[in-house]
Order: C-alpha cells, then sequence, then structure tokens
C-alpha cells in the first residue's frame, strides 16, 4: 500500500487536511487506555472535545458490552459501541442494537469441544457478558499479571457450572468464543482446524489466544454500517488500534493511524503511525486534528470577510 506520511503526524493520501472527519473509530486496549487499562485525563479530553466539535464517537472492541469499563461507557458524547468483534453494534444514546452477527448455539458447542479436549482456557459470550466454567476462569487468574486487566476479567466474566445448557438456551446466539492455546504453535494449528471445519470468523490476539465469531462479526464490516447508516462516507472516518483485529477496522476508515506499540502486521496497513497507548497516542492524533479543524475554520471565516469587500473595489 503506497501511502503518504504528513509531517504534522497526521495521517492522509493527500495534503488534504483532516478537517472533513466526521467519524472517530477508537479501539480500546492498547490504545485509549494505558497496559493498566487505565484512561489517562489527557485522552479523555481529547475524546471527549472530537464529541462536542460535532464528530460521531464510537468504541470499537473485542470486548463485551459489559466488559467495557464505566468510565469509557460514561465519556461525554459517546454515541455508539461496537462490541464482541463487531457481533453486537449498539446505539448508547436510544440504548438500542442496530446490528449483530451471532453463532448459532450448535456451531458453538461443536467449537468448545476443541478447548475442552486440549485442556484449554477459554470462555463464551453471550448477551454482552462472558461465560466460563470454575476451573478455566481460576487457571486464567493465575496467569494474569496485570492488576487491571484481573479487574477486567473479573467484571466481564460469570461462572456457569452448565455450559452446554447456557448455549442451547442463549436465546440471541453467541457472540464470540475465546480461547488461549498452550503456545503460539499449538494456537496456529487449532486457528486452522477451525477455519477449516467451521464458517466462521477467527482473530489473533495476544500470543497464543484465539478468538472466534461469526463470518460477519468483523469491527470492519460493523464500522461500515454503522457510518453507512450514519450518511458518513469512508473518506470521512478516523480509527485508531493496535492489534489483528484492528485491522477490518482501519481498512474501512479514510485515514487509518497505527499506535506506536501496535503490531507491525498493524502499522503495515496503516496510513500514520502515532505514539504508544503509554504516550497518550491517540489523545495526540485527535488533538491535532481539532487544531487542524478550528484552523481550517478560522482561515474560511476570514476568506468569507475578504469576498464580502471585494465587490466595493473591482466594481469600480
Amino acid at each position: 500500500m503506497e501511502t503518504n506520511r504528513r509531517e504534522d503526524g497526521l495521517p492522509g493520501r493527500s495534503s488534504k487536511g483532516m478537517n472533513n472527519i466526521r467519524l472517530l473509530a477508537l479501539d480500546i486496549d492498547g490504545t485509549i487506555l494505558t497496559r493498566e487499562k487505565q484512561l489517562t485525563d489527557r485522552t479523555k479530553a481529547a475524546i471527549e472535545a472530537a464529541a462536542d466539535a460535532g464528530i460521531f464517537v464510537a468504541l470499537v472492541t473485542g470486548r463485551p458490552f459489559y466488559g467495557i469499563p464505566d468510565e469509557l461507557m460514561s465519556l461525554k458524547g459517546l454515541g455508539y459501541v461496537i462490541s464482541s468483534n463487531g457481533a453486537v453494534t449498539t446505539n448508547l444514546t436510544e440504548n438500542r442494537i442496530l446490528r449483530t452477527a451471532y453463532l448459532d448455539s450448535k456451531t458453538a458447542l461443536e467449537i468448545i469441544a476443541l478447548p475442552r479436549a486440549y485442556d484449554l482456557v477459554y470462555a463464551v459470550f453471550t448477551d454482552g457478558i462472558g461465560y466460563t466454567e470454575l476451573e478455566p476462569f481460576d487457571r486464567h487468574l493465575s496467569l494474569i499479571d496485570n492488576p487491571g486487566l484481573e479487574t477486567y476479567i473479573r467484571k466481564s466474566r460469570r461462572i456457569t457450572y452448565d455450559m452446554d445448557r447456557l448455549l442451547c438456551n442463549a436465546e440471541n446466539g453467541v457472540e464470540n468464543i475465546w480461547l488461549i492455546a498452550h503456545d503460539q504453535n499449538e494456537r496456529d494449528k487449532l486457528n486452522r482446524r477451525i477455519r477449516e471445519t467451521w464458517d466462521v470468523q477467527t482473530v489473533l490476539t495476544g500470543k497464543a489466544d484465539i478468538e472466534i465469531g461469526s463470518p460477519l462479526a468483523d469491527k470492519g464490516m460493523a464500522l461500515s454500517e454503522l457510518a453507512s447508516g450514519l450518511g458518513v462516507v469512508k473518506a470521512e472516518i478516523l480509527a485508531i488500534g493496535d492489534s489483528d483485529n484492528d485491522i477490518g477496522m482501519l481498512k474501512t476508515a479514510g485515514r487509518a493511524v497505527a499506535m506506536g506499540n501496535a503490531e507491525e502486521s498493524v502499522k503495515s496497513i496503516a496510513h500514520s503511525v502515532t505514539g504508544s497507548n503509554h504516550e497518550d497516542g491517540a489523545a495526540d492524533v485527535i488533538e491535532k486534528l481539532l487544531r487542524k479543524d478550528s484552523v481550517d475554520r478560522k482561515n474560511a471565516s476570514c476568506s468569507a470577510i475578504i469576498t464580502e469587500g471585494e465587490p466595493s473595489w473591482k466594481s469600480i
């Protein structure tokens, strides 16, 4: 992909400005949250300033709906959430689900036989919540060395003592199935087997994680449909992300920004790279967008004043 990397750090294929951005799509983990899963004051202020400027703001995440931190859900001006890797799109203002892409219960039951056979940690997401069994849950917690991540896992998971029955009774289908292989080699083998056996979408996150969903559960597809419903075209979308599950979202956007801590596969398809999530890289991009928009509006206003005065001497 041939792209132009702007000296001011803003993404774009040409010298045109960023003042045409109408939809801001933001990944959560590794993007607007630090490694400790914290939202900095600067990033919060930047996101709210974008919404205040009239830009639609959407969180686009692999997390289930109820696994999103309260501090994010309470952001002023936040209008939309695309959760579970594109499985569910929610209009927060109207408290209404706009789009869904679920796995059927039968397929989900067949798939979870794999992590059970390999004795892997796994969870199943439905109705915005992750469900797991007691032993895999305890084993998962033992692997975590990040307090912020542990808080997220505890908040977003529920223990079930009958996973099969839960899936059979999942009226809305299954949003996502997540598992952790023992190592990357096992992950890659399982991923190939899953994709060859079932008609599903998989994304590889972390060193050994696989996330499995409907073929239509994709951040890019969900973002594209949201933009279409808002009357927003590709050139008016700015997306920021860091992981492989963000690639679809970034390709959907007219302006795609990879975080400094992003995987190389993500950086390679982005129009530009900003600072890391420890450096408020996302905030930096948003602030530059808003500053340029402010300058462009001021220049347009000055041009209008000059134009209004021109007839007085041109008519002589």
